[in-house]
């Protein structure tokens, strides 16, 4: 790959963010922790227009170029962090289930802002996920886990302005994953990230309000095929570095036309497409009979009616969007199957904070 290309893209699109005032460099506070504080956050998932997979730098969760989404209001996640003082092991509840994967990516993201501040002791987090669907893969939901867990670890460890906030907590969800770092923004998100960017100044800004223009809904399947899989897998295939060629390429085109919501949903719709080829082409398919009949049915619908789009992630639980909501539920309707519609409602946590901060702190005085 011409990382030097790939680079120099980059920083077009950080030197567009910065003259527009979207962008600027983090100065970080000193945190002021309290021994036994708990702290709480919330965050809903996303669904991105322009994807990643693949880490340039995988120690510091650096992705080959920038991504772009906005946040979803089919799930969201509530967690809970308590910092002890002369603690010496990280750890992790979440669904009332200590989840090893979970537990392992808590602990070295930890690992990380540890050695970025200096200080010892230990994080305790207590986390619930509330969805409006059962099981399914591609719904973003890990992203809101990662979120919510460095927004209650960011609350915990510094007092600052809202934006400030936003930002550290981006940053550190980056450690835990890609997508936690632009679920932290709330609203219509970019990712700078890209070869050669510094670690500490890699992090997600809102663009815009999420698009009230955009309609959509997504139709929820299962599969096995995990996205840790999928970093691996793309990266062998053949077509990859031209696929990050085309991607950051249109995260410059996306910045110099101000985000424009129309260009986003098609372009969602080119990058699936673009992305299942590249996963297929290194062996791996993520989408399964049932989601290619579904995919079958919309773009039939597509060929006689023009202006939805579709967009898939790992997962082969399809979206469909459009800029007219009557055209979506035509969509809905022919392809007749279970769908859960979309909306830009993100308050829905308010009536479960009280009984959740209740419950973890129930936890901790178990610990």
């Amino acid at each position: 790959m011409d990382i030097e290309r790939v680079k120099a893209v980059g920083e077009q699109i950080k030197s567009v963010l910065l003259g527009n005032g979207t962008y600027e460099e983090l100065v970080y506070p000193e945190p002021v922790l309290e021994d036994g504080r708990i702290s709480y956050g919330a965050s809903y998932p996303i669904k991105a227009f322009e994807k990643f997979l693949g880490y340039y730098d995988s120690g510091n969760k650096i992705a080959y170029n920038p991504s772009i989404s906005f946040n979803t209001d089919f799930s969201f996640c509530l967690s809970s962090c308590q910092y002890m003082k002369s603690g010496n092991s990280d750890t992790v509840v979440l669904d009332g289930i200590v989840n090893d994967n979970y537990q392992k990516k808590a602990k070295e993201a930890l690992s990380g802002f540890k050695r970025k501040f200096k200080f010892a002791g230990s994080f305790n987090f207590y986390m619930k996920r509330y969805k409006k669907y059962g099981n399914a893969k591609g719904m973003s939901e890990s992203s809101a886990v990662a979120s919510a867990a460095s927004r209650s670890l960011i609350t915990n460890a510094f007092n600052e302005k809202a934006e400030i906030m936003d930002h550290l907590t981006s940053r550190f969800a980056r450690l835990i994953s890609g997508s936690g770092t632009r679920a932290s923004i709330n609203g219509l998100s970019i990712w700078l990230s890209y070869p050669g960017i510094d670690p500490d100044q890699s992090f997600a800004v809102k663009v815009k309000e999420n698009p009230r223009e955009l309609y959509y809904g997504i139709f929820p399947k299962q599969n096995s095929i995990r996205t840790d899989q999928a970093h691996k897998a793309v990266k062998e295939s053949i077509f990859y570095d031209s696929w990050i060629y085309n991607k950051i390429d249109s995260s410059r085109i996306a910045a110099d036309n101000n985000f424009d919501t129309q260009y986003l949903i098609k372009r969602g719709q080119e990058d699936s497409l673009n992305l299942h080829s590249v996963l297929l082409s290194s062996g791996l398919l993520a989408q399964t009979g049932e989601s290619m009949e579904l995919l079958r049915k919309i773009t039939g619908f597509q060929s006689r009616n023009e202006g939805v789009y579709f967009n898939s992630d790992t997962g082969p639980s399809i979206m469909i969007s459009s800029l007219d909501r009557k055209l979506l539920q035509e969509c809905r309707n022919f392809v007749n199957e279970d769908f859960l519609e979309g909306g830009m409602k993100y308050d829905s946590h308010l009536s479960k904070m009280k009984e959740f901060q209740a419950e973890a702190n129930e936890y901790f005085k178990s610990i």
